[in-house]
């Protein structure tokens, strides 16, 4: 009797390349998951960077604008031209506040940082005078409240701000960013005001 060629697998040959397709998917699978754990890491950094640069590219224009004009709160007391108290990590009036719709309200802005436990926010007043702050906007999360730090004329900083006069304004402000836990602090060096001498 003559045996025909049986077409098919057999059960060895089955389980063999079942084992196969099954290490090929696995690592298929692994290269996924790292793909998309390296992607999210990915925008994570890139976020921060973002909102690293976004800050100093605000914190840098207020005081590079910081002019020698006192105001008034509210209640009608004046206030000097750049104080810091122990709610108000910075408050100062600086110009260049731009009004493309020609509202009716001055070119100086007075705008206030402050250390709301969790995330460094900026507030804007919508007049220099006699006005309530805005809502604020959280500028830059951080995991400790940031230190600042003075350069007065002699050239010597102080870790207090003491104006002598309502007008007085510092050389320089430095800034001290404590990031997450492992992150090197960012300290930040900024010149105030145009001219200032």
């Amino acid at each position: 009797m003559i045996s025909r060629p049986v077409n098919g697998f057999t059960l060895v040959e089955m389980l063999v390349a079942l084992s196969i397709f099954a290490m090929l998917a696995s690592g298929g699978l692994l290269l996924l998951r790292f793909s998309v754990g390296a992607e999210q890491v990915s925008r994570q950094r890139t976020a921060a960077i973002a909102e690293r640069r976004r800050f100093l590219a605000i914190w840098t224009a207020d005081l590079a604008q910081a002019v020698a004009r006192p105001s008034r709160d509210q209640t009608g007391i004046v206030h000097p031209a750049l104080e810091s108290t122990g709610a108000v990590l910075l408050r100062l009036t600086r110009g260049g506040w731009d009004n493309p719709d020609a509202a009716p309200r001055a070119s100086l802005q007075k705008v206030e940082y402050r250390w709301d436990g969790r995330s460094l926010v900026r507030t804007g007043y919508p007049y220099l005078d006699g006005a309530a702050p805005d809502r604020g906007a959280a500028l830059l999360a951080l995991r400790a409240a940031p230190t600042i730090r003075w350069r007065m004329g002699d050239g010597r900083w102080r870790t207090t701000w003491q104006p002598t006069g309502p007008t007085d304004l510092p050389v320089a402000v430095e800034i001290l960013l404590p990031f997450k836990a492992g992150q090197v602090p960012l300290r930040v060096v900024t010149p105030v005001g145009p001219g200032v001498p």
